[in-house]
């Protein structure tokens, strides 16, 4: 089974939404169902074992949070990836939903080639081959003996203006940190997208990378994925 044949389940209470997010995946070559609440979506993620779930946050009865925790609680859907599609794109949003066991978060409105690159990442579990092509601006001494047992890397984009100190070089200098690689594309206006992984130990560690950017206004959070270390190929 490829990529593009496995089956990704959307839970989303907006039929707009959950009309596109099923055209574009038609369209890219995967099987996908739908459920409008929380509730539905646990029942049919228990039923159907997708291979990777879409879940809005904001629904109501059961919110993205709880459903999470559900599918987090039962043996048969605990290791399917989730990725939070949704408005909410505050540091504690992305905090709680990496908490409740989101694998990745995405903020609406989002670019479609970027969410689809994500999904690929997320079920490939080989995200630096999606900037092989591309030279980091900074790159980190990856450990030879390979990383922790606890270690996870966090990837995370953002836009941030041009012409500073970027935002990853001061987050790297947290405690427990260690920022692998970096990449930056200019955009409009002297905005910059960067992109970078970071090496992290703990949930602790993950949330002081957060509170970094929390301090900076002028930051946009476009998404952000975990991965297990053990599960990460370069």
């Amino acid at each position: 089974m490829t990529e593009r044949d496995k089956k990704i389940l959307v839970v989303d209470d907006d039929d707009d939404i959950r009309a596109f997010l099923s055209d574009l995946l038609t369209t890219e070559g995967y099987e996908n169902l739908s459920a409008s609440s929380g509730t539905e979506g646990v029942e049919l993620a228990l039923l159907s074992k997708p291979d990777l779930m879409l879940l809005d946050i904001m629904m109501p009865e059961m919110d993205g949070y709880e459903v999470c925790e559900r599918l987090r609680a039962d043996a048969s859907t605990r290791d399917v990836p989730i990725i939070m599609v949704t408005v909410k794109n505050d540091i504690a949003d992305i905090s709680r939903s990496m908490v409740a066991g989101a694998t990745g978060f995405i903020v609406k409105p989002f670019d479609p080639d970027s969410l689809l690159r994500l999904i690929e990442m997320v079920l490939t579990g080989r995200p630096f081959d999606y900037y092989g092509e591309t030279k980091p601006v900074v790159a980190g001494e990856i450990p030879s003996g390979g990383f922790g047992p606890c270690d996870r890397i966090v990837f995370l984009d953002i836009l941030e203006p041009g012409g500073r100190k970027s935002i990853f070089l001061a987050a790297a200098q947290t405690p427990g940190n260690r920022l692998l690689n970096l990449w930056q594309e200019l955009r409009d206006e002297g905005i910059v997208q960067s992109t970078a992984a970071v090496a992290t130990g703990s949930s602790r560690q993950f949330d002081d990378l957060l509170d970094v950017i929390a301090e900076r206004p002028t930051i946009k959070i476009l998404d952000c994925h975990v991965y297990d270390s053990s599960s990460v190929r370069r």
